[in-house]
């Protein structure tokens, strides 16, 4: 349950975007790097809930859901929760005039 949960964050964290992705005219990259982690920083806050939803429906049940093989669901949630997050960062760093490099 708890190695679920482990790649859970390590793969949330792995989709979040680094700052060398992302450009804007004039912007050093310790600048773009500050930006990069507040919109990561805000994707996590969007998406944090589900997330814990998520460990705390393992933590209770994981056992009944790895007999059931429903443990696709909580993969499935956690893909959803990863493309959620990807999409926030993207929209904040537009936000502030970023392009996608």
């Amino acid at each position: 349950m708890r190695r679920i949960a482990a790649l859970a964050s390590i793969a949330l964290l792995m989709a979040c975007s680094s700052a060398s992705q992302w450009s804007k005219d004039g912007v050093p990259p310790s600048k773009a790097a500050l930006d990069i982690a507040d919109c990561n920083s805000l994707a996590q806050s969007a998406t944090q809930k589900d997330n814990n939803i998520n460990q705390d429906i393992l933590a209770a049940r994981g056992r009944d859901w790895q007999d059931t093989g429903a443990i696709s669901y909580v993969q499935t949630a956690t893909t959803q929760n990863q493309d959620k997050s990807k999409d926030i960062v993207f929209r904040c760093m537009v936000g502030k005039g970023y392009a996608p490099g």
